[in-house]
């Protein structure tokens, strides 16, 4: 499908939703504030770069279960539920959730940086292939990050260029971040996390419908 489908998909799901959804984005916002303001990643200074990117790392890691419940609140909204801001901390309440959120944000950034600090494409392809773990760890609770993270791989066979495409036709909507100073970003993530997440739910169909009955 083109991504205007996709598109015109989240904004049908977030009608009525966008003041939940707009508060779980500021919040997410506002805690990698706080940590980000504490560190200096602008200095010159090898040493202090190094260690702040290693702190940046650490808490962005330790943090894992706010971002994996951005993704979840979002799912929700694709799956035309109401949307719990709760999900934005409940991994936090449960050991087996947040080992798999802290894991595979871990292995998702790590490798995302190591792959993009030599090549881009090899980094693209990573994201793009382990991008809808977060989802499928929501909607199958038993597996874990990584079990999760090599069915993500499965389905995206012969999607990537298709989510590619859709995080490109946002490309203009993120130049009006930069026009306002980053203030339409509160209102492009839900629009792109949810336009994503019905992406996945569209290949969570395709996926289930070509397993063997039985």
């Amino acid at each position: 499908m083109q991504s205007s489908v996709y598109k015109q998909y989240a904004l049908r799901m977030l009608s009525g939703k966008w003041g939940i959804s707009l508060l779980v984005v500021l919040t997410v916002m506002v805690i990698q504030a706080m940590i980000t303001t504490r560190l200096d990643l602008s200095t010159n200074d090898p040493e202090v770069l190094m260690t702040s990117v290693a702190l940046l790392y650490g808490a962005t890691v330790l943090l894992a279960p706010i971002e994996l419940g951005k993704n979840w609140v979002f799912l929700q909204v694709a799956k035309d539920e109401k949307p719990k801001f709760g999900l934005l901390i409940e991994a936090f309440g449960s050991l087996k959730d947040y080992s798999r959120a802290v894991v595979y944000y871990a292995v998702f950034y790590l490798g995302l940086n190591v792959l993009m600090l030599f090549l881009i494409v090899p980094g693209v392809w990573f994201y793009l292939t382990y991008r809808i773990a977060p989802f499928i760890m929501r909607d199958e609770p038993d597996l874990s990050a990584f079990q999760a993270m090599r069915k993500s791989r499965l389905m995206m066979k012969g999607h990537k260029q298709t989510l590619l495409k859709l995080f490109a036709s946002f490309i203009g909507w993120y130049a009006l971040v930069l026009l306002t100073g980053g203030l339409a970003y509160i209102f492009v993530t839900p629009y792109l996390q949810t336009a994503i997440s019905g992406l996945y739910l569209e290949m969570k169909a395709s996926y289930l419908a070509k397993q063997p009955v039985g």
